[in-house]
């Protein structure tokens, strides 16, 4: 059998936003509105001076495959770190070394990624006044994993995934 195509929930989006954009009025309210994602007391974060073992912990334990990093003093958003990222791994020049970068807190692996590559787990915000129409759209559009849903201040009240997206979708056309 050959694999003639991967589909992700990022391409399902983009034909979602191709081929029902007329359908307007069912994308005018916002996602906070809707419902779609997860918010306050529900979302998960860690701060930049967890240690690597720590962080990999909580999104074993809560089935993550990212979460949001932040500031432990103003709680502003400061990245995302996902399963995807290995710069732990990539700086290991044995297995030994490896297991002690597990020590190393975030900020410092943070500090260690490269910049001029963007991956699906990059960090990209939204407000909780951001339409359903404008994330599809931003979803298809840079093809990535999440949205972290920020305040004024930049402080983390919500995460809103493609799955999310997709589930809603789903859902919303089979109660129609």
């Amino acid at each position: 059998m050959r694999v003639l195509a991967t589909i992700t929930y990022t391409t399902i989006l983009e034909h979602l936003v191709t081929n029902f954009r007329e359908q307007r009025r069912l994308f005018d309210d916002t996602v906070y509105d809707l419902g779609i994602g997860t918010y306050h007391d529900n979302v998960i974060t860690v701060t930049s001076s967890q240690s690597l073992a720590d962080v990999l912990h909580t999104m074993h334990v809560n089935g993550l495959s990212a979460v949001p990093v932040v500031d432990e003093k103003t709680k502003k958003i400061l990245g995302v770190y996902s399963r995807s990222d290995i710069t732990f791994l990539a700086t290991a020049s044995d297995a030994e070394d490896a297991v002690a970068n597990l020590d190393l807190s975030l900020d410092v692996l943070m500090s260690q990624r490269r910049t001029d590559v963007t991956t699906p787990d990059a960090l990209h915000t939204c407000t909780v006044g951001h339409t359903l129409q404008s994330i599809f759209e931003y979803f298809a559009q840079w093809k990535f994993n999440r949205l972290i849903v920020v305040d004024d201040e930049e402080r983390v009240v919500g995460v809103v995934s493609a799955r999310d997206l997709v589930a809603y979708f789903l859902d919303e056309r089979g109660t129609s």
